[in-house]
């Protein structure tokens, strides 16, 4: 059933067109296969992908942000970075996913979608200056926030700062200008940390190196405005704990990590026992199949997101609040729960979204 606020499970949408935004960045544009209710979203959300790839035996799950305003009524679009090896480690398989969609998902093909959905998330009727502050790929959500300020009349105080390695990985350059240029409230700043040969100071970018707290100093008047940050670990981790030092409110940081992730604080294992209303000597075995590890998980190891990545796992995952999917894995033996509300929780009895759950028995997962 479809609504203005959603829908249920999985709808089949078409890709009626796709447009290169740089040489690593691709745009989608999506449409209902059934020409149905298209609802609308907030600025920063993200649909699901169930995608059925050739060598895999079960769908990838993937979570990719909407880039376009919520005005864009007649479509969505999302724009995904081919992600190749990484870099210290070039026999690696590139990215699943995003070469899939960059190799193999062209105009007319047909994508099993789940509904908008996630927390990171502008009001652009909001009041009060906003930082919309990213790296790389991370600047999606934000281009669907700034579109959305424009398109709302917003007079509030903008701040667009982006950093790319160079103009050839640079996606929307244009239209952030274009926006800056034609509203006196939104100001524009993109740093290159390796700009090339052709890339124009002045026009194609605003300076060399990257983006860092005292570059945001010499931008903002102060540190009042609203923080939206989006981008790879050490980007986000940095400027973080620099934007605080720096005196930005922290209640004011949202963020959002893109790529690999982790907790920008340290958690704090005892609050979590508490929370859990748990007895510190429980402990269960949990097994890791595909990654052949084992390990004790006790109240204060957090979720099993948490303990695979204490011990050296490192499953997919982007929001670690239950609601994208991208951490989606598959329960061989044993039982689990869920720590919080608000999980918006998978279709198979045998399925765990691992970042929000944690073993009520020894416990087998297929990661």
């Amino acid at each position: 059933m479809t609504t203005e606020l959603g829908w249920e499970g999985y709808r089949t949408f078409l890709v009626d067109r796709r447009e290169a935004e740089s040489e690593t960045v691709t745009s989608f544009y999506l449409v209902p296969e059934d020409a149905g209710v298209l609802p609308s979203f907030r600025p920063g959300q993200s649909l699901g992908f169930s995608l059925d790839l050739p060598d895999r035996v079960v769908p990838v799950i993937r979570n990719y942000t909407i880039s376009n305003s919520p005005r864009d009524s007649s479509h969505y679009r999302i724009s995904i970075k081919r992600e190749p090896p990484p870099a210290n480690q070039p026999d690696q398989p590139p990215g699943v996913s995003s070469n899939y969609f960059h190799d193999q998902v062209q105009v007319g093909a047909r994508l099993q979608v789940r509904a908008p959905s996630g927390q990171f998330v502008l009001r652009p009727e909001g009041k009060g200056p906003v930082l919309l502050l990213s790296g790389g790929i991370g600047c999606t959500p934000m281009i669907a926030m700034l579109n959305a300020i424009v398109d709302s009349g917003s007079t509030r105080d903008v701040w667009f700062v982006h950093g790319v390695r160079n103009g050839r990985e640079h996606a929307f350059g244009a239209s952030v200008r274009a926006a800056a240029q034609a509203h006196d409230n939104i100001r524009a700043h993109i740093c290159y940390s390796r700009p090339d040969d052709g890339d124009i100071l002045g026009e194609d970018y605003d300076s060399a190196g990257h983006v860092n707290a005292e570059l945001l100093q010499s931008l903002l008047p102060d540190t009042s405005a609203q923080v939206f940050l989006c981008g790879s670990m050490p980007f986000m981790k940095a400027l973080y704990n620099d934007l605080i030092e720096r005196g930005f409110d922290e209640f004011q940081i949202v963020y959002e990590f893109f790529g690999n992730a982790c907790e920008l604080r340290e958690p704090k294992p005892k609050q979590v026992v508490a929370d859990m209303g748990l007895t510190s000597d429980v402990e269960f075995n949990v097994e890791f199949r595909q990654s052949g590890v084992s390990a004790s998980w006790t109240p204060s190891s957090g979720t099993l997101l948490e303990l695979a990545e204490a011990n050296g796992v490192e499953p997919d995952f982007v929001c670690r609040s239950g609601m994208c999917h991208s951490c989606l894995s598959v329960i061989l033996d044993g039982g689990f729960e869920y720590i919080h509300d608000g999980v918006v929780t998978p279709m198979g009895d045998d399925e765990v979204l691992i970042c929000s759950a944690r073993p009520t028995s020894d416990l087998v997962i297929d990661v």
